[in-house]
């Protein structure tokens, strides 16, 4: 009897990944750093302060410099590794400022039991971001809020000042608000590495609008850990 053979069926592939992210925030400081401050909110009651972006607009800058790292961008990979560099440093002074005030909270008399403190009624966000760097951005402010709320429970029982609960908050929103300064005046140019290396027209008006690019970055030498690998070998400068 001959050999039969069954057609093998043609290869199945699965969809495409799915997931979806929430958060809580229930400071009210973490939550005007969520929206940042207008143009005209900085300029109420005679006073002139910098406007501010909020979050959304943080992970959109994010997410765009993340499709023009893709595209070859040197500007894009520059703002990208500044915005990791910054979020590492903001992230670490939060955690230390955490740290500081739950040693604080954990200093109290035997036979006292603090409960977790929160907000009855929270404000619940949906987050996403084309970025990585973008939900990093989120959990820096997730960490400030509850930074926060710690700072407020610990001064409501008097375990630190007025003074201390102001510097302690001024501190975490700082750290915030430098990272935001890093991405905040993000713009598209449209420009490539070799579009700066070999002088070319857009080259020389991308480095008169934004300044030269860092050798390094150039190189390929420093690049973000979220950043798509160079599509062509860096050439070193």
């Amino acid at each position: 009897m001959a050999e039969q053979t069954t057609p093998q069926a043609a290869p199945r592939r699965s969809g495409a990944l799915q997931s979806s992210l929430s958060i809580d925030l229930h400071s009210h400081y973490a939550i005007r750093l969520w929206e940042g401050r207008r143009r005209d909110e900085a300029q109420t009651r005679g006073k002139k302060r910098p406007e501010i972006i909020g979050m959304p607009q943080a992970i959109s800058r994010a997410g765009i410099a993340g499709r023009d790292s893709a595209a070859g961008n040197p500007y894009a990979d520059q703002v990208l590794v500044r915005l990791e560099d910054a979020l590492k440093a903001a992230t670490s002074r939060v955690r230390e400022t955490v740290e500081k005030v739950e040693r604080v909270l954990t200093a109290i008399p035997a036979g006292i039991n603090l409960s977790e403190v929160s907000s009855v009624e929270p404000l619940n966000l949906d987050v996403f971001s084309r970025s990585p760097l973008g939900y990093r951005c989120v959990w820096l402010l997730v960490h400030f809020d509850q930074l926060a709320l710690k700072v407020f429970q610990a001064f409501h029982y008097g375990l630190i000042s007025l003074s201390e609960r102001d510097q302690y908050l001024n501190v975490g929103g700082h750290a915030v608000r430098q990272v935001y300064g890093v991405i905040q005046g993000y713009k598209t140019v449209p420009v490539t590495y070799d579009d700066i290396r070999n002088n070319t027209a857009r080259g020389m008006a991308a480095t008169e609008k934004l300044g030269e690019i860092d050798p390094a970055i150039l190189s390929g030498e420093k690049r973000s850990s979220f950043s798509p690998l160079l599509t062509t070998p860096a050439e070193k400068v």
